[in-house]
């Protein structure tokens, strides 16, 4: 079979992993477009060849100039973005990729999808609740928000005067520290909401002009960062219909088409709370391909204008993204009355998902020895800072 080719591009998370394998595995021939060496999917073997680019962020015209360049150069069937920052600078290029199929909706669903400030009105129109929202600037008073909470930018990337774009992302505060995150935003202006305890629940799929083509529901066990953060662990889950159906009503509202995950947070009495829109790649994706969605492949078909292969998927896979479930395990095994439930995750499950180990690619295993002697380096170093700094006795 002759397999197309298509350029993803890259980042350094784990989630262009997944996509890379999935598009190998359908037949696909999938190039990385990276900004820099050294990641998950570009010591893939199912990575068949990588090009450097410029960081969008730094460089816009530069990027889409090489990368345009690239594509042609490569004939590829499809531009597949990765990140919200490709998505931004790619909506409304097309002209500069004349002949090759560019994986960006229009530039208005773009930005709607990419507005923080914006999801709480569109989740309302669509039957989905939020948790109560203020928009605030730093020195003014927060009121109907307890603690602890939560403070987002109003987006997460933001064009600067010269052209460069700058990334911020949201903060768990305790009493007290509002202002000083809030300081870290532009203008000092973001988005506060109660921090809600609860059960991390996703939603993903494809939706195309629009309209959901699939979806996927899932629930994690484990999440690192703790107290907020993604999936260490998680699981498939039957699907709800109802969540669902305003999720299809929301991607409806900014004419999505492409991948997508929705965010909830299931508190103790069953209620979902809307968090977060993502209309990109997202860290647990390889779940789905394990489930039997592959949603790269299906995206691409799509893009290309080919009948997509979807069906069901299984309830009760799991995926593990090895770094972070240790991390969430070490945590769980130090604090009382979760030892039990961290000793039963240590646990190896037959057919969970992997972010990162397989035995048929186990190249970008070395990515995560990298982190890993980064990190001790790092903390040598503080450690050795510390000693300096210490005032003598």
């Amino acid at each position: 079979m002759i397999k197309k080719p298509v350029l993803l591009l890259g980042n350094d998370q784990h989630g262009v992993l997944a996509a890379v394998r999935a598009l190998r595995a359908a037949h696909y021939a999938p190039y990385l477009a990276v900004d820099k060496p050294g990641t998950y999917a570009g010591r893939s073997r199912a990575t068949v060849g990588t090009v450097r680019m410029p960081n969008p962020d730094s460089d816009l015209e530069g990027f889409v100039r090489t990368l345009a360049d690239a594509a042609r150069r490569l004939r590829v069937a499809a531009v597949l973005p990765s990140s919200d920052n490709h998505f931004l600078a790619l909506a409304g290029r097309e002209a500069d990729f004349a002949g090759i199929a560019l994986g960006t909706p229009s530039r208005e669903s773009v930005d709607q999808s990419t507005d923080k400030a914006l999801l709480t009105e569109l989740a309302a129109a669509a039957g989905l609740q939020t948790p109560p929202t203020e928009s605030i600037r730093g020195g003014e008073a927060v009121n109907g928000v307890g603690y602890p909470a939560i403070v987002k930018p109003l987006r997460s990337r933001v064009q600067n005067p010269d052209g460069t774009v700058s990334a911020y992302s949201a903060h768990y505060v305790s009493d007290g520290q509002i202002g000083q995150a809030l300081d870290s935003l532009v203008d000092g202006e973001g988005l506060v909401q109660p921090y809600i305890p609860g059960v991390l629940v996703g939603v993903a799929g494809v939706s195309w002009g629009g309209e959901l083509v699939c979806a996927l529901h899932q629930a994690s066990v484990r999440i690192w960062p703790m107290p907020v953060g993604g999936s260490a662990y998680a699981e498939t889950i039957a699907p709800n219909a109802e969540l669902e159906q305003g999720v299809g009503r929301l991607l409806r509202r900014i004419g999505w088409s492409g991948l997508f995950q929705v965010q909830f947070i299931r508190d103790s009495r069953g209620e979902h709370f809307l968090i977060d829109l993502n209309t990109r790649i997202y860290g647990s994706l390889a779940l789905a391909t394990a489930a039997g969605l592959n949603l790269p492949q299906i995206w691409v078909d799509l893009l290309l204008g080919q009948p997509p292969k979807v069906g069901g998927y299984r309830i009760g896979v799991g995926f593990r993204q090895e770094e972070n479930d240790a991390r969430a395990l070490a945590r769980l095994l130090l604090t009382d009355g979760e030892r039990r439930s961290a000793l039963r995750g240590l646990l190896p499950r037959r057919g969970t998902a992997h972010a990162i180990f397989s035995l048929h690619d186990p190249m970008p295993l070395l990515t995560s020895m990298a982190k890993l002697i980064r990190l001790e380096r790092t903390k040598d170093a503080y450690g050795r800072l510390l000693k300096v700094l210490k005032p003598p006795k």
